[in-house]
């Protein structure tokens, strides 16, 4: 949450591939029209073409952030060229095209930094939700670049509920939220505090279970293909289990163990620890694009 500044938002989902040129072209008309109202400096964004496309045309210094390092690798190649700087995790294999800051860790450290300093958990509350019943969960990217379906993901949620009798609250990718009632709000929700209070975080995705996972509650990846490298680093830490409709019960029970104990917390809060925050990695690139300004 940022309630010291103003947000504005711009474009839509777009499901088929249309569907998401037409977005595409909608989002950058808006852009346009957005940055006309403001003098611009910098222009930055994580993996939005969009942005990357009106900052070149607009001549605006442009820094490109991305994590997912999955091929083909459509994003990276139509934000990158066009960028000053790019701002990618170590682990990322994907190409950078030219000048790149690296930083050790995740994005999502920056995420959750704050919310662990200053833990509202009052989300649930304000939205009729009872801490611990819930499980938050977050279709996969289907019809992304990098995904085209994912056969199994209801019947492994299915499963995990029936097993376990917890509710459900669903994120779906055209954005708003479904409460356990089926009641769909389009309301700003703080999904940091609200996964915080859950029972875990199932995701076909990353975002969402790598936030999950740094705050130390149960996050399980249904990703239906690898994980990017990003995801993979709190695999390997621990924090994160990959799983699929066959056996996610079992998946989901052995993090309940370790988080019920306070395993899956400590071990967050030592991986945060041993990494970068993301923040700083953003500010040497910054220095990297003003400097050279000053050069011209």
């Amino acid at each position: 949450m940022l309630p010291d500044h103003e947000i504005h938002i711009v474009g839509r989902w777009g499901r088929s591939k249309e569907d998401k040129i037409r977005a595409f072209a909608e989002r950058v008309r808006d852009l346009v029209y957005l940055l006309d109202e403001y003098e611009v400096d910098v222009a930055s964004s994580k993996g939005s073409t969009e942005q990357a496309r009106v900052a070149f045309g607009l001549g605006i210094p442009f820094i490109a952030l991305n994590d997912n390092d999955l091929p083909p690798h459509v994003v990276t190649r139509l934000t990158f060229p066009l960028s000053a700087v790019a701002v990618v995790p170590e682990c990322f294999s994907g190409p950078t095209y030219g000048p790149t800051v690296r930083f050790r860790g995740v994005f999502e450290v920056s995420h959750v930094l704050d919310y662990l300093e200053e833990p509202s958990r009052e989300e649930c509350r304000r939205l009729g939700l009872r801490e611990g019943s819930y499980l938050v969960v977050r279709p996969p990217p289907v019809s992304s670049h990098y995904l085209e379906m994912a056969e199994h993901f209801e019947e492994a949620i299915k499963r995990l509920l029936d097993s376990t009798g917890l509710e459900e609250v669903r994120f779906p990718r055209e954005g708003g939220i479904i409460l356990p009632d089926g009641t769909k709000l389009y309301d700003v929700v703080d999904g940091i505090d609200l996964m915080a209070t859950s029972a875990g975080v199932i995701s076909g995705g990353g975002t969402m279970i790598r936030e999950a996972a740094l705050l130390g509650i149960p996050a399980i990846s249904l990703l239906p293909r690898e994980d990017p490298c990003v995801t993979r680093i709190l695999m390997e830490g621990g924090l994160i289990a990959k799983a699929d409709h066959r056996n996610i019960v079992q998946a989901y029970e052995h993090l309940v163990e370790r988080w019920s104990t306070g395993e899956l917390r400590e071990r967050a809060r030592a991986i945060i620890s041993s990494l970068e925050d993301p923040v700083d990695a953003i500010k040497r690139a910054l220095s990297q694009v003003f400097n050279e300004r000053k050069l011209y």
